[in-house]
Order: C-alpha cells, then sequence, then structure tokens
C-alpha cells in the first residue's frame, strides 16, 4: 500500500496554488525574522507545521496499516504452509534438540512399522478414524509387547518416536566415537532410497514432495527427510559393520544348541482333528439361536466317537489322511517342523516318552484329535543361496469389476511373461555367469535384494512354487528357470547348497543376542522433556 501512496509535502505546493499573494523570497525571510525577534509565533510557519504533523500521520498510519496487513499475510501464509509448526522444538534428548518435524518424521515410521507387521490385521486399527480416539486392543498391545490400559495409538507412537530418536541419537554417538563415517557405499545406498521413494512417488501421481508429505505428514519437508534418512543410512551400516564382526566356531554353535536344545528342536507328527464345537443357529425369523448345553455335549461326545474310531481303522492299516475324508467334522493336517507351543498336540510330541510311530487320541475339552508321532530333533536339511529376477505382474492398475478383468489380467501376465523371457534369452546371450545375472536382477528385478542375491533360505521362506523349485532334490548349482508366483515370473538362479537349517537358527540367535547386548551398552540415560511443537506431532 505505501507504494502507491504518495504523500503530498505542503512545501512542494506554489504559493499561487495556496491562493496566498505573491511576493520575493528576500522579503518573506525579512518578515519571518521580524516576527522571530519579536517573540511573536509565525502564523504561516505554525499552519506549516501543523500540515507537515498531519501528513507524517497519515503517512504512518497508511504505512502501519500496509506493514500490518503485510504481516498478517506472511503469518498466514506461513502457518499454512506448516513453516512456523515444524520448526518448534518438539523434543530435547539430552542436549539436542529436536523439531517438531523430525519426530512427525519418527512417528509416522513407527506408524509404518506397524502397518507393516505381518499381525496388521489383528490389531485394529482404523485409518478411517484418529489415532488419537483409538485405544490399543489387547491384542495389539501383547503383540507389540505393551503394557498399561487406556493407551490410545497416538500415544503409543509418540512414546515409540521418542524412544527411536533417542536409541539414534545413541547410536549417532557411538559412531562417532568410533570414528565411523559417511563412505561411498552408504551414499549409493542413500542414493538408491531416494531414488526408490521418487520412483514409487512418481508411480502414485504424487510430486516427491508430496509424496513425503502423505507418508510422514504434513510438517516433514524433502529437507527433513532426506535428514532423518541419511541419519538411517548411516546407522544401518554402523550396525551391520558391528554384525558383520561377530563369528563364530562350529564348537561355540554347537555347545550353545547342546545348552539351548528345546529352542531349536522341531516335531514331526500328523493327526486328524475331530471338531467338537456347535454353532449357533438362525430361528424362522432370523433371531440368533444358541447350541443348548445336550447339543454342546453331543459335539464332544460324536468327535470322541469319531477319533475313537479312527484311531481302530488306522491301526487296521488305512491311512489318516484318507480316513478323515469320510468325516464331516473331521480335518487331516501334517506337521514336518512344529514348534513347541505348550498346545495339547505340540506338547504330547515333545514329550520325551514319545517313541517313533507312537498314536494316540488327545482331546483339548472340545476337540479330540488321533495323532501319530514320527520324530523330534534339529532341522538337518541344508538352507540355499540363490538369484532372483522378479518380472512382477501388478494388476491393481486394473478394474477387477470390470467385464473384461479376466481378459485383462490374461495379457498382463502373457506380456510380463514376455518380458521375463526376454530377459532370461538376455542372459544366455551373454556371458551367462552367476555374475552377469547379478548385473541384470540390479537392471531389471522388481522387488530384490543387491544382485538379487538370496542367501541361506530355509524351507517355507518363500512362496510355494519357489521353495519348491529351490528345495526339488534334483536341483544342482547353476541350474536356471523361470518361475511363476503370485508375485509375477521370477527368473531363477541356483547358487547351491548352504549351512544345515538349524546351524542357520542357531548363529543366528548368538547373534541377535551379542546384537541386543551390544546395543543396550550404547544407549545413554537421556533426560527427554517435550517442548512446544509437540502439539503439532500427530
Amino acid at each position: 500500500m505505501t507504494g502507491n501512496v504518495t504523500p503530498i509535502c505542503p512545501n512542494d505546493i506554489s504559493p499561487n496554488e495556496r491562493n496566498e499573494p505573491s511576493m520575493s523570497a528576500s522579503r518573506e525571510k525579512k518578515n519571518r525574522q521580524a516576527f522571530a525577534a519579536s517573540g511573536a509565533a509565525d502564523p504561516k510557519a505554525i499552519r506549516a507545521a501543523e500540515e507537515k504533523a498531519k501528513q507524517r500521520k497519515s503517512t504512518l498510519l497508511y504505512g502501519a496499516v500496509a506493514v500490518a496487513f503485510v504481516v498478517v499475510a506472511v503469518l498466514v501464509l506461513l502457518w499454512n504452509s506448516n513453516v512456523i509448526q515444524r520448526g518448534k522444538t518438539a523434543l530435547t534428548i539430552g542436549d539436542e534438540n529436536y523439531s517438531a518435524a523430525q519426530v512427525q518424521y519418527s512417528y509416522y515410521a513407527a506408524y509404518t512399522e506397524v502397518r507393516s507387521s505381518n499381525y496388521y490385521s489383528y490389531m485394529g486399527i482404523d485409518t478411517s478414524k484418529s489415532l488419537a480416539g483409538q485405544t490399543m486392543s489387547d491384542t495389539a498391545k501383547a503383540l507389540l509387547g505393551v503394557t498399561g490400559e487406556g493407551i490410545t495409538w497416538d500415544k503409543y507412537l509418540l512414546n515409540k518416536a521418542k524412544s527411536n530418536l533417542a536409541s539414534s541419537q545413541s547410536l549417532l554417538a557411538a559412531a562417532e566415537k568410533d570414528g565411523f563415517t559417511w563412505t561411498d557405499d552408504m551414499q549409493a545406498d542413500y542414493d538408491d532410497l531416494i531414488k526408490t521413494f521418487k520412483e514409487a512417488a512418481k508411480k502414485a501421481g504424487y510430486s516427491y514432495k508430496n509424496y513425503i508429505k502423505a507418508m510422514y505428514g504434513t510438517l516433514v519437508t524433502p529437507g527433513v527427510f532426506e535428514e532423518m534418512s541419511k541419519n538411517s543410512v548411516l546407522l544401518s551400516a554402523f550396525q551391520n559393520n558391528h554384525l558383520n564382526s561377530l563369528n563364530y566356531t562350529d564348537e561355540q554353535i554347537e555347545q550353545y544348541y547342546q545348552d539351548n536344545q528345546s529352542t531349536f528342536h522341531v516335531a514331526a507328527y500328523d493327526y486328524i482333528r475331530f471338531s467338537g464345537t456347535t454353532s449357533a443357529t438362525k430361528d424362522e425369523n432370523g433371531n440368533t439361536v444358541d447350541a443348548t448345553q445336550e447339543q454342546m455335549d453331543a459335539a464332544i461326545a460324536a468327535a470322541k466317537d469319531g477319533a475313537d474310531a479312527a484311531l481302530t481303522r488306522f491301526q487296521n492299516g488305512e491311512s489318516l489322511e484318507a480316513i478323515a475324508k469320510d468325516y464331516d467334522i473331521a480335518s487331516y493336517s501334517s506337521v514336518t517342523d512344529g514348534a513347541n507351543k505348550g498346545d495339547t498336540l505340540s506338547a504330547w510330541a515333545f514329550d520325551a516318552a514319545r517313541t517313533v510311530g507312537e498314536t494316540a487320541v488327545l482331546n483339548d475339552g472340545t476337540n479330540y484329535y488321533v495323532v501319530q508321532f514320527h520324530s523330534v530333533g534339529r532341522q538337518e536339511y541344508n538352507t540355499v543361496d540363490v538369484r532372483h529376477i522378479l518380472i512382477r505382474v501388478d494388476s491393481s492398475t486394473l478394474d477387477s469389476k470390470s467385464d473384461s478383468y479376466k481378459q485383462d489380467l490374461a495379457d498382463l501376465k502373457s506380456q510380463k511373461k514376455a518380458e521375463a523371457e526376454k530377459v532370461y534369452q538376455e542372459w544366455k546371450d551373454g556371458a551367462a555367469t552367476e555374475a552377469s545375472f547379478a548385473e541384470l536382477a540390479d537392471k531389471y528385478s522388481a522387488d530384490s535384494p543387491k544382485g538379487g542375491l538370496y542367501e541361506q533360505v530355509y524351507k517355507g521362506q518363500m512362496v510355494t512354487a519357489f521353495n519348491d523349485w529351490c528345495f526339488d532334490a534334483a536341483r544342482k548349482a547353476g541350474d536356471t528357470d523361470i518361475v511363476e508366483t503370485s508375485y509375477g515370473y521370477h527368473i531363477i538362479y541356483f547358487i547351491g547348497q548352504d549351512l544345515p537349517y538349524w546351524q542357520v537358527r542357531v548363529t543366528n540367535t548368538m547373534k541377535n543376542n551379542a546384537m541386543n547386548t551390544w546395543l543396550e551398552s550404547l544407549q545413554q540415560d537421556y533426560t527427554i522433556t517435550e517442548g512446544s511443537g509437540m502439539k503439532y506431532v500427530g
């Protein structure tokens, strides 16, 4: 506004414009001097001074209004852009201050960790509602190791953000003390992370900046995201460096196994389960009718009779699997690597008194089981090392409700299969070595670690078709093929067998224990205080 307002100074107006008689400058000066000498106030000077004062007030008023308008506009702009909020100190951990944006990054990183859990569907989070208004269920608390009552998801994530930041700060201090600094490999990992994030943003139809906000909240900028990501890359490398330094002799591994056999033993058995439960029914009006005690007792009795009869048939030479097919209330299962979970079946199987081929009828109070014991021991089979290139079949872009969906999916699969065959042929036409396969994995694979390498793969780790190919008894080093799974087409290179699975489990347990001890030794007992910026987090 001040730029558009030009105040008029009285001295800029000529005497004629003021409608006053004109006189020479010398005469006017002499008259003013005479007035001043007599001690009288010059009315003209007074009027001029008053006019100047009015104009100054007007100018100051216009200026003040303009400045106020600009300040308000800037404040609104800054507030809407979250500049003010994101810069506020939300936490002080020891002597280190963390902005609201940094804490929000940690908050949403913790949330992403929860949502990535295999047990997320059991946690009862309603994504359409505020986390501050949702109390954690007993199941969620048990899965996440949380104690206490009335804890909201928002409170849990805030506490998790605090503890993660404190832990990271301790590790960063330890890394600095050890002289562990940024390397070219870390930079490459960081560049790959940012590249992957930008590609994901583009695929989702977001700009890089807005994708970060969608993932980590509106306070988090690319600068904050990149700063926190760099710390994560460095700390990951720091921990992996220590992990790789942990080595154990065969004697140490065997001794640990002998001292902790129950932890690593698995049982093999098969069984028929006869259900003794009854379901509620509906009356003619659609109302739920619960089973009576008499009906429940009858169902349990039927389960017992079925189990007794099935055991007799099994002892006479029939298979459990075939017998189960004759009963509506029966189901057959085979367990090859069962852990001791303390339930009726596993408790029986892990009893030291068991003998190979032993059978029994068991019950858990409601259901009855016919079970045959095979063995208990450690998993002696060898793990395997493979490389793979995944050509993903992503059907998320197709309309599953469309009449042409099946054909569209078939066309997509055909297209991706052709892509996989083209990549496979490129490998065959090239050096056709493990090294050249690794290069193609980095170039083409939609989802795999560096070089497409998976080491010490154990049975059941991969999807069925992938697993069956890897553990085929005829498999030998250098074998390759294209395998179709629910994810798409996998071009697989079989490197060879690795350590026995029991040894992998024992070694990993020893390393995990050692890592936990090491990490605990690095944690500092920081004082954590909340700042005014904490109210913007969440």
